[in-house]
């Protein structure tokens, strides 16, 4: 989830020397790239965790499935 503007925090980080000076030289908003780095980063291990957490569900259902067969199979639906 980004942030909204009226709920950031400041914080330090530590970068390499070289790579903040070429990314001021380029204009590279440091707050919006680490806010969406983070937010990306974040969301992805929010996705990890929930299929480590479901895994079990997801392999019932699917194997539920393949014995079963789908509702609409033989129907014509989709």
């Amino acid at each position: 989830m980004l942030s909204i503007a009226g709920n950031k925090k400041r914080t330090n980080v530590t970068l390499s020397a070289d790579l903040l000076e070429q990314a001021k030289a380029f204009g590279i908003n440091l707050s919006a790239t680490f806010d969406k780095a983070l937010g990306e980063a974040v969301k992805e291990k929010q996705r990890a965790l929930f299929l480590e957490e479901n895994q079990q569900a997801m392999d019932s259902c699917n194997a539920f499935t393949e014995k079963a067969g789908l509702f609409s199979q033989g129907r014509g639906v989709l």
